[in-house]
């Protein structure tokens, strides 16, 4: 029995793992030293925070009991101290039992047993290097599978890079394949250090869920980002109208604290606070929120990304003018990967942009309406964001060195979100925003060929809008059938031919507010987790004779990016792993082979996972 080795990797999350001493704050898991004897230029692998050993005879376990070691051996000594070491009521208990039951070893001789099965989260580190790294040009996973079996590459390595690939090749076409490297990473990805130093760490840790650590500390508090989306996670659950997510429970991101993560009387909070301390728990809910929801909405993603890029040319800017900002900015390692400056913000700007329009024209399926209204807003705030940042950030030889306005709009016509706009002519509730910007365009300059284009995008929306509504429209859609869309005509790029749909799914709207031509089009979530879900979620157990790899995932649903018994338990910090315990009055045995679980993932419907 067997399944495709990939299936494993839905399971991983991407965390700084907890070590022997767990601080409140995310912890990096230190470097193992290298098991190879014969390489004697491993010697100096050793751990980056090295770490005091532990030589207590006496060991105090989570239930509180004592237990004298001395007379083990060095290495049991070692797993048991480790092993006690590990738990802290900080962090989320690595080891969990999750089901237990009576066997029959042999119904002919009454040989019954008893049957425990245990969860563990198992923490591994990761590091990427430079081509020129003296340590790990090569990328390099800590785990046991790397170290001790020599798998090159391990599955957190392919994990890890598909997960910055997501992030980083913004001119991928979705529907076409990747060619994986024995490195683990995809060819088209080329150098993955540089790929990330061009994004900015930080800026990529926004989208990629974790927490960021400085350059000479080894923890972090949680990344804002996160303590943001974790609230919005909340407010999914609590049933809150997305019109009213920016004002939810303000209250939550300023009282977090590690410590107290139980709110009696406060349901709310305490669940804000379990998703902030388990990385598992975020990305189980990730995976279980519908895709419409505000905290996992693509679009909106990718706008975010857009608003912290324009946040980071602000803070370089500032920073030129006051050199104690300088200083602590290096020691945040802010200036180690290269200047923040306007021309690393129109590039990144730009790949955010045409992410956006690569997934409305070369999605695997048409958008829904609310996709096509989440694009369509992303795009607006983003031209919106630019055109209000018409000023010259820093000194520069020219105008495009030193004003993002001019180099993105102002002195190029490029299309800059004119040419996925053009897609989304059906989207006429943000005619007056785009009147707003349009304003600012003449206000600052900007080339005959784009002020046409987009007075001409604007006409064709509001021919769209008076053809909807003097048309018969398709019942549950906003702006009726796509025929009318064709109205009024005028020049540009052809249009995408996605359909509106009969039924929308719930609205992720901006948790800005909006204008009420906006509003009026966004109706309300009516289910944060999108439906029930079919089938068991309890635990099977494992047998002796079935190998690990089978027992990873149940069979894959139809849903796209999803897999069977999702909602059986979240994905560990870096991989999960489960061990069936049997005894019996003939001794007992043990398997450390992943657990199957049974079940199906609900259907997310079309397009739900474009860009998460």
């Amino acid at each position: 029995m067997s399944v495709s080795p990939t299936t494993a990797l839905s399971r991983l999350s991407l965390d700084c793992a907890p070590t022997s001493n767990p601080q409140p704050e995310s912890h990096m898991h230190p470097l193992h030293r290298s098991v190879s004897a014969q390489d004697s230029s491993q010697d100096s692998d050793e751990s980056d925070w090295d770490e005091d050993e532990d030589t207590r005879d006496v060991v105090c376990s989570p239930t509180g009991l004592k237990y004298n070691i001395a007379h083990l051996s060095p290495k049991t000594q070692k797993v048991v101290r480790e092993l006690f070491n590990e738990t802290s009521i900080d962090t989320p208990p690595q080891i969990s039992l999750e089901l237990c039951g009576i066997k029959e070893a042999d119904a002919e001789n009454d040989d019954v047993f008893y049957a425990f099965q245990m969860h563990e989260v198992v923490p591994c580190s990761v590091r990427i290097g430079s081509r020129h790294s003296t340590r790990f040009s090569t990328p390099r996973c800590e785990c046991p599978d790397a170290r001790y079996r020599d798998e090159r590459p391990c599955k957190h390595l392919v994990w890890l890079f598909d997960k910055i690939s997501k992030q980083t090749l913004f001119d991928h076409d979705p529907e076409s394949e990747l060619t994986l490297s024995e490195s683990g990473y995809a060819q088209e990805l080329g150098d993955p250090f540089q790929q990330i130093s061009e994004i900015r760490l930080d800026v990529l840790a926004d989208s990629l869920h974790c927490d960021i650590s400085a350059p000479n500390c080894d923890t972090a508090p949680p990344n804002r980002a996160r303590v943001k989306e974790a609230r919005e996670m909340v407010a999914a659950v609590a049933g809150i109208d997305p019109r009213e997510i920016g004002g939810y429970r303000t209250d939550l991101e300023n009282t977090y604290n590690s410590a107290a993560l139980i709110h009696r009387g406060d349901l709310e909070a305490t669940l804000f606070s379990l998703i902030l301390a388990s990385h598992s728990l975020a990305a189980w809910m990730r995976e279980e929120l519908s895709p419409s929801d505000l905290a996992v909405d693509p679009f909106r993603m990718l706008q975010q990304r857009v608003s912290r890029i324009i946040s980071e040319l602000d803070a370089y800017s500032s920073s030129l003018q006051n050199p104690t900002t300088v200083n602590a900015r290096r020691d945040e390692g802010k200036e180690a990967e290269g200047p923040r400056n306007v021309t690393w913000a129109a590039t990144q700007i730009t790949h955010c942009v045409r992410q956006i329009e690569k997934l409305i024209s070369r999605g695997a399926a048409p958008l829904v309406e609310w996709e096509r209204a989440s694009a369509a807003r992303a795009l607006v705030g983003i031209l919106k964001a630019v055109a209000n940042h018409s000023t010259e950030s820093h000194a520069g030889s020219t105008v495009d060195d030193r004003n993002l306005y001019m180099l993105l709009v102002g002195n190029h016509d490029t299309g800059f979100v004119f040419s996925a706009l053009d897609m989304l002519v059906d989207q006429s509730q943000f005619i007056e925003e785009l009147e707003d910007i349009m304003d600012l365009l003449g206000r600052f300059g900007a080339p005959a060929t784009y002020s046409e284009n987009m007075r001409g995008l604007i006409m064709r929306m509001r021919s769209y809008k008076g053809g909807a509504e003097g048309s018969s429209s398709v019942p549950g859609s906003a702006g009726g059938s796509m025929a009318g869309a064709g109205g009024g005509g005028g020049g540009g790029k052809p249009r995408s031919k996605t359909p509106m749909l009969v039924e929308s799914a719930p609205s992720a709207a901006d948790h800005h507010r909006q204008p009420a031509s906006e509003a009026e089009s966004v109706p309300t979530s009516s289910s944060s987790s999108g439906g029930p879900r079919s089938g068991s979620t309890s635990g099977q157990f494992l047998t002796p004779e079935l190998p690990a790899s089978a027992s990873r995932r149940g069979s894959r649903s139809g849903t796209r990016g999803r897999t069977a018994g999702r909602g059986s338990r979240g994905s560990g910090s870096a991989g999960g792993a489960s061990a069936s315990l049997s005894a019996s009055a003939s001794g007992s045995s043990a398997t450390g082979s992943k657990r199957s679980v049974s079940g199906s993932g609900q259907d997310r419907g079309r397009g739900s996972k474009r860009a998460r």
